[in-house]
């Protein structure tokens, strides 16, 4: 019995991820079949006016997170092996702005963009926002892949050339999966957020989804809505698959491997990726100088504050032990574990928040609906994935030869309790806190579940953004950016530390 427990614990963690991450999608199968198909199929391909809208948001998002991948890949390379007050500076700004959302990009160039025609032309606006989001996910996938690199393709190429041309003929080909890869996880992340575009007065297809289930709570119609953008996750992480072996590979580049240098366009990435905390951090200070509205909106916000942060603390709670017992199995990204951790991530967070609705609003013996607890639960079942990939990484990270050897000199339960829980635990942790970074600003769920008469910072600031109350914004914002900084530091440290 001992030795099946390692088992049985990892069939437990699978099955609260499976209750958290799927249930509020799996819940619309029971739904689905409840009205007519061909309404149904109706709905699912988009009419003239749906069809537009969606061809605008895949354009939109199509467009930002090639913009995206262009900056990030830039900069990546640029910092590559590389020691310049630049190269630190870029890496460390995309660490910090890693969990910082489109909404928050946005409140340091609403400004600059509020003279220009409809605001900037919407989709324009938009679009450049969220590149700026984005630009951190493309600059750290890159160079994640990069650290996996044989030094022997750069030194040879070298010999023949200068590093243009090296760049260009070997190291960008080298680098597409890594660069496709990183494209459709921000087209994945961007396709889902209406938060930029309805900033910026335009209305993409998660609103669609956000207003007709507003109007009509018919979960089955929310389903057959988020079919189009469901499908295109899906297709979006069949290359995120495909670059996973260069995540759970361990670094083997030598420290002798010359930076690459002589291309200007590099050194423009990285300063374009540094641009964003820049930015936020100007104006959040200039529109929080002198502290008056500190004094004036913290005593309003605080229980919002409060809230925010037991939410995220309570998720990030949660998956601490679900990624530990769960992600232990899932590093192999052949294997049909791997779907079933990432898969959820295809929905967008409308779809899940009316899935909570739906599975939790009801007559129950108990029921968390219009508590707090909506608030962790929205947050487990749009992150919760991500913290079981990022322990999975970790676990796929690992010299098997440890885990070998534990196995060999004593039973199951004892190899799994001293050597595999202390070795996987680290990532985990990471996980934990990138789940706590990203529930703070969660904002698709939290429209649709916040309880009445609560809410969450990210709520509020989403809120304020629309009314203008820029010094109050401003406040808010700050707060929530130094829980986000904080979570990602323990993160990063955690990961350089012990990887």
């Amino acid at each position: 019995m001992a030795g099946q427990l390692p088992r049985l614990l990892s069939a437990l963690g699978w099955a609260v991820f499976t209750l958290l991450a799927w249930a509020p999608l799996a819940a619309w199968v029971a739904v689905a079949p409840s009205g007519s198909w061909g309404d149904g199929l109706r709905l699912a391909v988009p009419d003239a006016r749906r069809g537009q809208v969606l061809w605008e948001t895949l354009l939109y998002s199509a467009g930002a997170s090639a913009a995206a991948v262009l900056i990030g890949a830039g900069a990546a390379v640029y910092c590559w092996r590389r020691t310049t007050s630049l190269s630190e500076g870029a890496g460390m700004a995309a660490m910090a702005a890693l969990p910082f959302p489109s909404y928050l990009h946005a409140l340091a160039w609403l400004p600059a963009f509020a003279a220009l025609p409809s605001r900037g032309a919407g989709w324009w606006s938009a679009a450049w926002v969220q590149a700026l989001a984005m630009t951190p996910v493309a600059f750290l996938m890159t160079r994640a892949a990069m650290e996996r690199l044989d030094p022997r393709w750069i030194e040879a190429a070298r010999v023949f050339g200068p590093d243009s041309r090296m760049l260009a003929r070997v190291l960008a080909p080298a680098m597409g999966g890594a660069a496709l890869a990183a494209f459709c996880t921000a087209f994945l992340l961007t396709a889902g957020d209406p938060a930029a575009p309805s900033l910026f007065s335009r209305n993409p297809y998660a609103m669609e989804i956000f207003a007709d289930f507003s109007a009509t709570h018919d979960p089955a119609r929310a389903l057959w809505l988020s079919t189009p953008l469901i499908l295109v996750g899906l297709l979006a992480l069949e290359p995120l698959r495909r670059y996973w072996p260069s995540v759970v590979q361990r670094p083997g580049t030598p420290d002798s491997l010359r930076p690459v240098c002589g291309v200007p366009w590099l050194a423009a990435c990285a300063g374009l990726t540094a641009l964003p905390v820049l930015a936020l951090l100007v104006s959040v200070l200039r529109q929080t100088w002198p502290p008056g509205a500190f004094v004036r909106t913290l005593p309003l916000s605080g229980a919002d504050a409060t809230t925010s942060l037991m939410s995220a603390a309570a998720a990030a709670a949660v998956a601490l032990p679900v990624s530990l017992l769960a992600g232990r199995t899932v590093w192999d990204a052949s294997k049909p574990g791997w779907w079933w951790a990432a898969a959820p991530l295809a929905a967008p967070g409308a779809l899940a928040g009316a899935g909570l609705i739906w599975l939790w609003n009801r007559e129950l013996w108990w029921t968390p609906y219009g508590t707090f607890w909506m608030l962790p639960l929205a947050a487990l079942a749009r992150y919760l994935p991500v913290g079981v990939l990022v322990a999975a990484a970790w676990r796929g990270r690992l010299d098997p030869a440890l885990l070998d050897a534990a196995a060999v000199m004593g039973s199951p339960w004892r190899a799994f309790l001293r050597v595999e829980l202390p070795l996987v635990a680290p990532g985990a942790v990471v996980g934990a806190a990138l789940i706590f970074a990203l529930s703070l600003a969660e904002l698709p769920a939290t429209l649709l579940i916040a309880p009445p008469g609560g809410g969450a910072l990210s709520l509020r600031i989403y809120n304020y953004l629309h009314y203008g109350a820029s010094g109050s914004v401003a406040a808010l914002s700050l707060c929530l950016m130094t829980g986000s900084c904080l979570a990602t530091w323990l993160a990063w440290k955690t990961w350089r530390r012990l990887a």
